[in-house]
């Protein structure tokens, strides 16, 4: 599960920054606001299914509460990826013909995946407790 929700963000964050760059939507709105928004639904969703398959029962409260994780991770790497100290490994590694504006929404990307990997791991271990 944690690898879907990592690869859903990162390809989100590159349609996210090709929208924003192609037609000229608000690349903040999109970033900071739609990421974490559309990570909390994947994540429910996902941990909805985790829940029902080991505990044949559904808490929604408890899988409300432990999807918050992930938009908490997410918005965490996002102000880490503010610093270019930490995007620059990541944009070298773009090859030159991509370098300008994608080198920077690749980075972002990057660490988007390892957010949706690191909260989905945590969600996903909150969903399986099957406490009352």
């Amino acid at each position: 599960m944690s690898v879907g929700v990592g690869f859903a963000l990162l390809t989100l964050t590159i349609l996210f920054g090709y929208m924003s760059n192609t037609y000229g939507f608000s690349g903040n709105l999109l970033k900071w606001v739609m990421l974490p928004v559309v990570g909390y639904g994947i994540t429910f969703g996902f941990n909805a299914g985790v829940q029902a398959a080991s505990c044949k029962s559904i808490n929604p409260k408890q899988l409300a509460l432990g999807s918050l994780v992930v938009p908490g991770a997410i918005l965490f790497f996002l102000l880490l990826t503010l610093m270019s100290s930490v995007r620059y490994p990541v944009e070298q590694a773009v090859p030159l013909s991509s370098k300008g504006k994608w080198a920077g929404i690749f980075a972002v990307a990057f660490y988007m995946f390892w957010a949706g990997m690191f909260g989905e791991a945590f969600a996903g271990g909150l969903a399986q407790s099957c406490g009352a």
